[in-house]
C-alpha cells in the first residue's frame, strides 16, 4: 500500500497529478473509456490499468507519453469550451495515429481550430478579464495620437460589441 502511495506521488511529480486523475479527466471530458484511452495511447489495457492504479509509475514509451500530452491538452480545450466535443472526436483518431514523440499544442489547434467568432470572443474575454471597458477606453485615448491602430485594438476588443470586433478582425486579417 505504501508503494502505491509513493508511486502516485511520483506520478504527481512527473505528470502534475496521479495518472488516475489524469486519465479520469481525459475520459470525462472526451467521453472515452479507459480501454479506448489505452488504444489511443498505444498501450495495452492492462498496462494502463497498472499505471492508473499506481502499480507502475511512468509511461516508458515516448510516443505514448506524447499522445497522453495531446489528449490532456484536447481534454482541457473541451472543458474550457475552446473545442467542441464533436471537434475533439475528430482529433482523437489523429492523436492515435501520431508517430511523433515530440508534440506541441499547435497540431491540435490546427486539427480542431475553433471558429472565428470563438477566437474573437476569447480575445474580448482576455481583455475584459484584465480591465473593464472604461479602463480600455482611457488607455486607447492615451495612445491614440501616437498609435491610432493600437488605440483601435484597445477600443474594439476592450469595450466594443462582438460584431464590431469581428468586423475589425476581418478588416485587419483579411486585408
Amino acid at each position: 500500500m505504501e508503494d502505491l502511495v509513493a508511486n502516485q506521488q511520483s506520478q504527481a511529480q512527473l505528470y502534475g497529478a496521479p495518472l488516475a486523475t489524469v486519465i479520469e479527466g481525459i475520459g470525462h471530458n472526451l467521453g472515452l473509456t479507459q480501454g479506448r484511452i489505452a488504444q489511443v495511447l498505444g498501450l495495452s489495457a492492462p498496462m494502463l490499468s497498472h499505471l492508473v492504479s499506481g502499480r507502475r509509475v511512468k509511461i516508458g514509451n515516448p510516443m505514448a507519453h506524447a499522445r497522453l500530452t495531446q489528449l490532456r491538452s484536447l481534454a482541457e480545450d473541451v472543458a474550457s469550451g475552446r473545442v467542441s466535443p464533436e471537434q475533439a472526436a475528430a482529433v482523437v483518431p489523429q492523436i492515435a495515429a501520431s508517430q511523433d514523440s515530440w508534440t506541441t499544442s499547435h497540431s491540435l489547434a490546427a486539427a480542431a481550430a475553433p471558429d472565428e467568432t470563438t477566437i474573437v470572443r476569447d480575445v474580448q474575454e482576455l481583455f475584459r478579464a484584465v480591465a473593464d471597458a472604461a479602463d480600455w477606453l482611457a488607455a486607447a485615448e492615451t495612445v491614440a495620437a501616437d498609435h491610432p491602430a493600437i488605440a483601435e485594438v484597445l477600443r474594439v476588443y476592450g469595450a466594443s460589441r462582438t460584431a464590431t470586433a469581428q468586423e475589425h478582425w476581418h478588416r485587419v486579417l483579411d486585408h
